[in-house]
């Protein structure tokens, strides 16, 4: 049962890792790289529950932080992804899972990701963050990560449904 979910949690973060860092990231798209570890993180805590969402969230936080183009301080996205990890799988009642709140909770997630790890560069002394950038890239991120996420859910609830069974997904 757990090496299930932990290949499922694997590969889906990697994956998301790989394809932020090689192909998203030189899209030349105006604004914020699409987030896709962070659409990935949230789908895995609605879909597993939020100690998986926190242990994707720290993986995929590490992977991003150690990846060559990184331009914050190691450990500010792991941080970050594991508390949106934690908080989306705890926050939504399996009951309660509207299009609407998915929706809601990946644009949520991918504003706060933005506005947290500014806020915790800036906390912990980086020079790195231009806060006049900052909104616009709060909210290109939301934009973004509302287009990936239908994909994203649909992918990782039907994955997590067919490979274990014993996990509850609405």
């Amino acid at each position: 049962m757990i090496w299930r979910q932990a290949l499922i949690i694997g590969t889906f973060i990697l994956g998301a890792v790989l394809i932020e860092v090689t192909l998203l990231s030189r899209l030349g798209i105006p604004g914020a790289t699409p987030d896709l570890v962070v659409v990935t993180v949230v789908a895995i805590a609605l879909a597993m529950g939020p100690v998986q969402g926190a242990v994707a969230g720290f993986a995929g936080g590490v992977l991003l932080d150690l990846a060559p183009p990184g331009d914050t301080l190691i450990g500010v996205n792991a941080l970050v992804y594991v508390a949106i990890g934690f908080i989306t799988g705890l926050a939504v009642d399996p009951r309660d899972r509207t299009i609407w709140i998915l929706m809601g909770m990946v644009g949520l997630s991918t504003g706060a990701a933005v506005l947290l790890v500014a806020g915790l560069d800036t906390l912990l002394g980086s020079d790195r963050v231009d806060w006049e950038q900052v909104p616009m890239l709060a909210l290109t991120s939301v934009l973004y990560g509302l287009i990936l996420a239908p994909v994203v859910l649909l992918s990782v609830g039907w994955v997590v449904r067919k490979a274990t069974p014993e996990v509850l997904v609405a």
